[in-house]
């Protein structure tokens, strides 16, 4: 009647871990009974093999009308098979209809399933049939049922007895392997999930009788008539089942709204006690951030999105000069506004935080003003949906740390100062010795020793260069020093310097330098310097000699590299040079850049720092690493160039004498005009000054309206209180765009010194300067201009000849 075809975890999973003990020893045990009966009950021939081919047939027949059963903890099939199980027992005998069952409960569990199922499952199916056709067939013969009269005794009470059997053992063998794999009671099972289709088996019994009966009388024109009880079972069957699945789908529709109003009934009782346990410890909240509030020292200041204030603290009140509970709901800006705070700083609907130092005028209730310095936070406020709800501002009166930084700063920069002062006053004592005791000698030479005259003229005119150094190395410190860039190949520099500042000592160069090596954008002398220092440095760490090597690498910075934090992203030049020394002590780094800070007993001090200041003038930085086993290695960084390396050929210096032209002079200083005007002079050149830039401007006109035009100005860049060089040269290029104009200054640092073609000069002459000096810087304006485009100029001017 019934299969197993449930997926309950002992016959549906036949591992040994899934399993419990109890059901694989039921399970196994019903599969070998009935395979054992199986064996020894096996039919060796039949009464009728027609008959039991007919049987045979309809078994499988009315098997593939299965019906499923609305089981709570599994399922199972059931079909009306078990109608003709019943007719063959009464037919046939016990084993042949043992075989019937046997065959109908193989193609139930096969056929038209939409889930294939464990062997196990079948075997067991099979297995229960055999064991319920068997028990019924004995009860059967027990009660020497017979079809032959028709008689209460020996035909209707065996069948209901037999049919009992065959129903109870079936259910009762599924029922039972359900029990034991679920843990379930095996009789409340049974009674719950089978027992109410007993009315249907007993009805399907019947109909197998009244089969049994036609067939063995021989009145098969009858056996239509049975299909009408076998239909009724399947129909009262199918009833069954579709009023149980309503049943149970109400069941667990109602189970379902029980349990979500559990469920929603102990949230909500959650909810009730979590929300007094936050309502307490928000009040205890509430009560620890006032009291936190108004023990700080900071102004706190809460405001909703329009600005008005919603909470303050005593600190922000005194601020304000008013009580806490006055200022709750004024405007913020109009609260603090009073007492010189900008409204700009308490915009409520911030889309981030804002922090900074402000410096603002708090005006006291004495109308009197002091200068405060306050840190200002604020944090914005947002609503659920991540709307401006208002802001929360901090304001913190940082004035005492301020100034106790700035008194710290100021103390560090006036030492600083005081040793640079005082190596400054040093080298230019030395150098001011130089020239003093120099011109001294020459006077009492004059008219004796011509030679010796000049030779103390030149030790003079070598103090003024040196100090000359000394001073632009102080600018470079100082400011930089604008470097006049160029593309240049580092690597023919670095040798160079290298094997100059070499050359006499003990130590030598171990290079390392990468294939294709990336030009650079430098100023080659002021590269130079920084080589040439670092070199000598390393070469005084070494006094019994040694050597150091000298790396130059292409270097790319970005994100992932390991480059100084401080450099920009792109590509670099980087020259490293290390020596083998003693290393820099751990105490001293930090001062290394510092000037006039040095360690050597000869030494200025100021290399180092003239480096540094050199190197970041060009965009890049040096650093510097040490350690007492390894020496020190400084690395200098420096912005590589797409451009080609520009090599250029020292010009052969002419003569001189030989020169001619007129040339306006314009510099507020008498002396240096008197000076220069002499050296120009010794050069062959007429020399007419102006001491500012208007009056070389009139001087420039009234000159060309007299056809005596100027063949070169020489424009000093700064004027005090009158027009300089810088605005000089606008003019100048508007009267005589062909004549050659050369900028001269004192201020070395300029931007204008490093730029001047782009403002409109043809060459630079830094002060102090030589006579040699001045005719490479007029040779090279001459030449400058002449290779510009063609002008239309008056034909008569007289051209400057060198």
């Amino acid at each position: 009647m019934a299969s197993l075809a449930l997926p309950m975890p002992a016959p549906a999973a036949v591992s040994r871990d899934s399993m419990p003990q109890r059901a694989r020893m039921l399970i196994w045990a019903v599969i070998a009974t009935g395979a054992l009966v199986l064996c020894a009950r096996w039919p060796t021939a039949a009464p009728s093999p027609s008959l039991a081919t007919f049987l045979v047939l309809s078994s499988v027949a009315l098997s593939l009308f299965k019906l499923r059963l609305p089981l709570v903890r599994s399922h199972a099939t059931i079909s009306m098979a078990y109608t003709i199980d019943f007719a063959a027992l009464l037919l046939c005998g016990a084993d042949v209809a043992m075989v019937v069952a046997s065959v109908g409960v193989l193609v139930q569990c096969t056929v038209r399933v939409k889930v294939s199922q464990p062997p196990v499952r079948m075997v067991y199916s099979v297995a229960a049939a055999i064991l319920s056709v068997q028990a019924a067939g004995a009860v059967w013969t027990a009660l020497q049922g017979d079809l032959g009269p028709l008689q209460f005794g020996t035909t209707l009470a065996p069948m209901v007895v037999a049919a009992v059997v065959y129903f109870v053992v079936n259910t009762g063998l599924i029922a039972l392997a359900i029990a034991t794999t679920t843990d379930a009671d095996p009789f409340k099972l049974w009674h719950g999930e089978f027992l109410w289709s007993a009315p249907s088996c007993f009805l399907s019994a019947a109909a197998g009788t009244m089969i049994a009966i036609v067939v063995s009388h021989g009145a098969y024109a009858l056996l239509a008539l049975v299909l009408l009880p076998v239909y009724i079972s399947q129909r009262a069957y199918q009833a069954s089942i579709e009023r149980i699945d309503t049943e149970r789908s109400h069941a667990d529709s109602l189970s379902t709204m029980v349990m979500t109003t559990q469920d929603a009934l102990q949230r909500a009782t959650a909810s009730e006690k979590a929300l007094h346990a936050e309502k307490e410890r928000l009040a205890l909240e509430r009560t620890r951030m006032s009291i936190t509030l108004e023990t700080i020292a900071d102004a706190v200041i809460t405001v909703d999105r329009s600005g008005h204030v919603l909470l303050l603290n005593k600190s922000a009140a005194t601020m304000a000069q008013c009580e806490p509970g006055e200022g709750v709901d004024r405007p913020v800006s109009e609260l603090f506004g009073a007492i010189g705070l900008r409204p700009a700083l308490f915009e409520p609907a911030l889309a981030r935080v804002q922090q900074g130092g402000e410096t603002v005028q708090l005006r006291s209730s004495r109308d009197n003003t002091t200068t405060r310095v306050l840190e200002i936070t604020g944090t914005p406020m947002r609503d659920a949906d991540d709307q401006p709800a208002g802001a929360v501002w901090v304001l913190r009166d940082v004035t005492d740390a301020v100034q106790m930084e700035q008194e710290r700063s100021k103390a560090a920069r006036l030492e600083s100062l005081g040793v640079l002062a005082g190596g400054l006053a040093h080298d230019f004592n030395n150098m001011l010795m130089g020239v003093v005791g120099n011109l001294s000698l020459a006077r009492t030479l004059i008219g004796h020793d011509e030679e010796g005259l000049t030779h103390r003229l030149g030790e003079a005119e070598a103090a003024c260069v040196r100090a000359r150094g000394v001073t632009g190395q102080l600018l470079t410190f100082a400011k930089g020093g604008s470097p006049v860039k160029t593309t240049a190949s580092l690597e023919e520099l670095v040798t160079e310097c290298a094997r100059f500042a070499l050359s006499g000592s003990p130590v030598a160069a171990r290079y390392s330098i990468e294939p294709n090596l990336w030009n650079a954008d430098v100023d080659t002398v002021q590269i130079s310097q920084v080589v040439h220092n670092l070199v000598l440095n390393a070469v005084q760490a070494m006094p019994g000699g040694g050597m150091i090597d000298i790396a130059l690498n292409n270097v790319r910075v970005n994100d992932d590299s390991n480059a100084p934090a401080q450099l920009r992203h792109g590509a670099y030049v980087r020259l490293s040079i290390q020596d083998q020394g003693p290393g820099i002590a751990f105490d001293h780094l930090p001062h290394i850049f510092e000037p006039y800070f040095t360690t050597k007993k000869k030494g200025s001090g100021l290399g180092l720092a003239i480096s540094s200041s050199i190197v970041r003038a060009h965009g890049g930085t040096i650093i510097v690493e040490s350690s007492p086993s390894d020496g020190s290695r400084f690395s200098v960084y420096l912005p590589a160039s797409v451009m080609l390396a520009t090599t250029s050929k020292p010009r052969t210096e002419a003569a001189v004498s030989g020169c001619s032209g007129r040339v306006l002079l314009m510099d507020d200083d008498a002396a240096v005009t008197d000076v220069a005007g002499g050296m120009l002079e010794s050069l062959g050149y007429q020399t007419v000054s102006a001491p500012c830039g208007k009056t070389a401007i009139e001087r420039l006109m009234e000159a060309d309206a007299a056809g005596e035009p100027f063949d070169l100005v020489i424009l000093d860049l700064t004027v005090p209180g009158g027009m300089g060089g810088q605005e000089t040269i606008t003019h100048v290029r508007a009267i005589r765009p062909d004549v050659p104009v050369i900028v001269t200054s004192g201020y070395a640092d300029n931007s204008v010194l490093s730029n001047y073609v782009k403002y409109g000069f043809d060459g630079v002459l830094p002060k102090p300067f030589t006579i040699p000096d001045l005719r490479t810087a007029i040779q090279n304006a001459v030449v400058k201009r002449r290779s510009q485009p063609a002008r239309v100029a008056d034909a008569t001017r007289p051209t400057m000849t060198m």
